[in-house]
């Protein structure tokens, strides 16, 4: 399994780390109204020594020491389990402890040998502090706290593991959710741009229309700005189909889709109102300007010949167009697009190939 170690358990161990080297004096204190010099001295060292390391964990790469660090913690616990040594073996517990803090340093994959070092380290020290103190240690006592750490290291060692599979299915589950729901935004995302796009010319259809003329007059209002719409309807289109065929006339309509947005800035919104009839929204744009580039678009389409398709023929086209302007011909959208309306079928009744204003 992965090493476990990073600066937030470090800074655990460093928190547990207090709970020892205050209360251990005071508990030994309690028990037999004294404190040696020494473990004062010990004790003193190793505020000194958590303290460091509490406060600059995040400076240091910790991990890089982890070897040094689980030396040092491991004298300090061998040092107060010979204080407390005697008939009965001492406090054994501390080894729990040390089996906790290595394992949480080194990591699940070498938790094996860290319980086996600890039982070495445990029958060691009583081993030499028993001939030291010239106290007759019971093999079966040893025996039984051996079994007992050993027992203590295989049940923690299960529960990390544990505890860390639940963290990496967490992790996975969360990462197949963020995965779900970026694909769900893509999805939302194509299905909108589906449902405001025209499949034949790749222009914003009518839907969107409605929705961008509503937010332009808006801000038409709040900045006191002109916003004109020029609407265009391709002339005889019906005839066109009839007599070069329904495909000539997908390609003729590609085609005007092209010199429109070549005639037409990047902020201007181009827009397929059905059939052949086209609707441009020219933010910012009075209806001066807004005339002078419907001309120019009726000129361009004017110019251009349309190559049918398996022949050698090429046919030319021509649009009629009508020009509104808000706030001069209209109070709202809805009116706006009934105005433009009108003056266009002013223009195809008045003969075609014109772009007509109201004013």
């Amino acid at each position: 399994m992965e090493n476990l170690n990073n600066g937030a358990n470090e800074l655990f161990i460093c928190k547990a780390r207090w709970l020892t080297i205050l209360g251990f004096p005071v508990l030994l204190w309690l028990y037999s109204g004294r404190v040696s010099p020494e473990l004062l001295f010990v004790s003193v060292i190793f505020i000194i020594y958590n303290y460091f390391l509490s406060s600059y964990q995040k400076k240091f790469s910790l991990s890089r020491y982890s070897l040094f660090l689980s030396i040092i913690d491991s004298l300090y616990l061998i040092y107060i389990f010979t204080l407390t040594f005697n008939e009965s073996g001492g406090l054994p517990q501390v080894f729990y402890f040390l089996i906790l803090v290595m394992g949480i340093r080194h990591g699940m994959s070498k938790y094996p040998l860290i319980v086996l070092i600890n039982i070495l380290l445990y029958l060691c020290t009583s081993v030499v502090g028993s001939v030291y103190r010239k106290i007759t240690l019971s093999p079966e006592l040893l025996l039984i706290q051996i079994i007992f750490i050993a027992a203590f290291g295989i049940l923690s060692s299960f529960i990390f593991k544990r505890t860390y599979q639940q963290h990496l299915e967490k992790e996975a589950l969360i990462t197949e959710l963020q995965s779900a729901y970026q694909q769900l935004c893509i999805y939302n995302a194509q299905v909108e741009e589906l449902a405001n796009t025209d499949p034949l010319t790749g222009l914003y259809n009518y839907r969107f229309f409605t929705q961008r003329l509503d937010r332009e007059i808006d801000l038409s209002k709040r900045f006191n700005r002109p916003l004109s719409l020029i609407i265009i309807d391709i002339d005889h289109f019906k005839d066109f189909n009839d007599t070069y065929g329904h495909p000539s006339g997908d390609i003729a309509l590609k085609e005007v889709t092209l010199i429109f947005k070549n005639n037409i800035r990047d902020k201007d919104v181009l827009c397929r109102y059905g059939g052949e009839e086209f609707l441009i929204l020219l933010p910012s744009t009075g209806i001066e300007e807004a005339y002078t580039c419907a001309e120019r678009i009726r000129i361009s389409v004017e110019q251009h010949c349309i190559n049918m398709p398996d022949t050698s023929d090429s046919v030319s086209i021509t649009i009629s167009g009508g020009v509104a302007c808000y706030p001069i011909d209209a109070n709202n959208g809805e009116q706006l697009l009934r105005i433009a309306d009108e003056v266009l079928y002013t223009a195809k009744h008045k003969g075609r190939n014109k772009i007509h204003r109201r004013r």
